[in-house]
């Protein structure tokens, strides 16, 4: 998978939407979403699903759940992995004008693993700041810089493992409530990139 190709794409598109003149209202912080999702790493990659739900609990403030199941293929091991990823965020935003919102989002991460791997679990914290844009009534880009802590459990002990990634994306409104979601994503450390391709249902 080449990623730069893919942020490309995904920012060509928003560039594109943005040279429309229709203006919505702000993004939308309840909805839930399904969808698959690929990732490549220096030496494995993976597929999955994943399910995110999103709840506007105040003006401001809004609650994030997500859950994905990976299966992994890696070359390194003699059995493939499986990987279950919880997060459990709370995030506030704020609008800068009536069709961009910036926002910031604080997450635990949970990993299990099982399979044919010595590490059994990942547990740490993500920190995401970025800005999302109604270019046009039924088009959204949206944009997040991302510093993510990991502590790893393995049989040889616990280690620290710190990273800044990125993502971009877009949501686009295909008919009443039912939007198509997609995100590319890359995290430099653990040289991990993302593809994340679903459907939403805003609330």
């Amino acid at each position: 998978m080449n990623t730069k190709h893919l942020i490309a794409i995904v920012s060509a598109a928003g560039l594109a939407l943005a040279s429309q003149h229709a203006i919505a209202k702000g993004p939308s912080y309840t909805y839930a979403e399904i969808g698959y999702v690929h990732f490549d790493a220096d030496k494995y990659d993976g597929n999955g699903a994943e399910v995110n739900i999103s709840y506007g609990a105040m003006e401001h403030i809004f609650v994030k759940l997500g859950y994905s199941r990976l299966f992994v293929d890696a070359a390194t091991v003699v059995s493939d992995i499986d990987v279950d990823q919880f997060n459990i965020g709370m995030g506030g935003h704020m609008s800068v004008t009536d069709n961009i919102d910036v926002l910031g989002v604080l997450s635990y991460v949970d990993r299990e693993y099982s399979g044919g791997i010595p590490t059994e679990a990942d547990e740490g914290y993500q920190v995401d700041l970025g800005m999302r844009a109604m270019v046009t009534k039924k088009a959204e880009l949206n944009a997040t810089a991302s510093f993510r802590h990991m502590n790893q459990t393995a049989a040889m002990g616990v280690s620290d493992d710190e990273d800044l990634g990125f993502e971009v994306g877009t949501v686009i409104k295909l008919k009443k409530k039912f939007h198509f979601s997609g995100n590319v994503n890359y995290f430099d450390e653990a040289e991990e990139a993302g593809v994340f391709v679903g459907l939403r249902l805003n609330l």
